[in-house]
């Protein structure tokens, strides 16, 4: 009896969907309206890191040797030893440096 009532239920609900008009195709599309952005653009030229404020990054490549770790091949996590330090090649590493203080080029 319940089932049989389901499936009136359902098929009275679908016949009275596909019966019913559909008004939502006749409402008119809104036109799209184009609004200027919230974050104002500015344009940085050819290089997106200079700025009217600090100007243009001073870039130095410096070379020195890469300092490097290790653990000994009998290395056991157990003991907490410190890991064995060592200069690996030389490499080379690009710095920036703020055009209005251009000598602290070499300070961190």
């Amino acid at each position: 009896m319940r089932s049989s009532l389901v499936l009136v239920a359902f098929a009275s609900s679908l016949t009275v969907a596909s019966a019913a008009p559909s008004f939502a195709a006749d409402y008119a599309v809104p036109p799209i309206t184009r609004r200027a952005s919230t974050v104002p653009y500015i344009d940085r030229g050819p290089n997106p890191y200079c700025g009217p404020r600090c100007g243009c990054p001073i870039v130095a490549r410096v070379r020195h040797r890469s300092l490097e770790q290790a653990y000994s091949y009998a290395f056991d996590p157990r003991t907490r030893d410190e890991p064995h330090y060592f200069y690996g090649p030389v490499r080379t590493y690009v710095r920036y440096a703020n055009p209005a203080y251009p000598e602290r080029v070499q300070t961190y």
